[in-house]
């Protein structure tokens, strides 16, 4: 049957590897009828895994790929450059660069990923360092965070980029107008004396663009406050942040769940709070939200916790379906087109 949508799928990333790619494989493929799969991993034991899982109507939809050489996290991004380069990871991203498919989706190495990605999707014209970004819940709909954890040193003039290009895949995914999205830089504080030379540099670069509404430093709780639309950082802050706030929301749905065991006293008035707490739990739970995208790579490539279980890898490849529904990297890729065209004309 013909279809318009198709995914590649890394089998063998994260920590999980098969055993939560497959059913979530065959969860989408339930939910998303138009859907085709390509399945990079050893044919037979994904074969023996699919089993377990598959429907036969599904057989014409879901395309096992055999490939044995596996990425794995201890591989360094120069490693996966020279030696994976018949890898699940690497054939995956030979499938968007190809065409046959619209987004690829892995659990595996960041840095390798990065670094595939860039070897063999290349960058989109302009772009020094694709960024790792995602949207996350905020309190007045949601944030989009960039970079999550691809790039530790970040000029003023990497995080300019960023920005630039948060803006556009944060009105991709809301429609918000790119004049109305509000910018902030991710800071140790508020006031404009803080930060490293790099950071109050980038405030200037931002400040002078008259394409961004940037608004300031803001502070990690900010993010999910609602006060802005995007919020740029370099990889180290980033990644520290979400995985902070992803922490204490584990945490809180663990007390929510241990309030039954308390005393008849205390049981009793936390059976008052309990429902509404794990609502909000299940409502911004971290699997809910997996996947982020690789933006400034000319494809959509789509990242998963090394950790996630089959509920998050689901919610990862829906992730990748809204990318390659929306053609995040080609609308990226003409909006950086445009700004660079605007440089060399202002320049001129």
């Amino acid at each position: 049957m013909s279809s318009q949508l198709r995914l590649a799928v890394d089998a063998m990333g994260g920590d999980l590897g098969p055993r939560s790619v497959v059913p979530a494989c065959v969860r989408f493929l339930r939910n998303f009828p138009n859907a085709q799969l390509k399945l990079f991993g050893p044919r037979a034991q994904l074969e023996t895994l699919v089993l377990e899982f598959y429907s036969p109507r599904f057989s014409d939809r879901l395309e096992i790929v055999d490939c044995t050489q596996v990425v794995t996290q201890e591989c360094n991004p120069l490693q996966a450059v020279r030696r994976k380069r018949n890898s699940t990871m690497a054939e995956a991203l030979k499938a968007v660069a190809d065409g046959d498919a619209q987004a690829m989706v892995t659990s595996g190495n960041t840095g390798a990923l990065l670094a595939l990605s860039r070897s063999i999707l290349g960058n989109i014209d302009g772009v020094r360092k694709p960024a790792l970004g995602k949207s996350v819940p905020s309190g007045h709909g949601s944030c989009y965070l960039l970079d999550l954890g691809a790039n530790v040193g970040c000029t003023a003039e990497d995080l300019l980029q960023f920005a630039r290009m948060g803006i556009e895949a944060q009105y991709i995914h809301t429609a918000i107008p790119r004049e109305s999205i509000e910018v902030a830089l991710l800071n140790i504080g508020s006031e404009a004396h803080k930060g490293t030379a790099e950071i109050r540099r980038a405030a200037e670069l931002l400040e002078a663009d008259p394409e961004i509404n940037y608004v300031g430093f803001v502070e990690g709780h900010d993010i999910f406050t609602g006060s802005v639309d995007v919020v740029v950082c370099d990889g180290l802050m980033g990644n520290v942040a979400m995985k902070s706030a992803e922490g204490v929301i584990r945490l809180m749905g663990q007390k929510a769940f241990t309030i039954e065991k308390k005393g008849c006293f205390k049981r009793y008035f936390g059976q008052l709070a309990i429902k509404l707490l794990r609502k909000w739990r299940t409502q911004v739970e971290p699997a809910r939200y997996n996947g982020a995208s690789f933006v400034g790579v000319k494809g959509n490539v789509i990242k998963s916790h090394g950790g996630a279980s089959s509920e998050a890898f689901y919610r990862a490849m829906v992730t990748a379906k809204e990318c390659a529904d929306a053609n995040l990297a080609a609308r990226v890729d003409a909006a950086m087109a445009q700004t660079g065209e605007r440089n060399s004309k202002e320049m001129g």
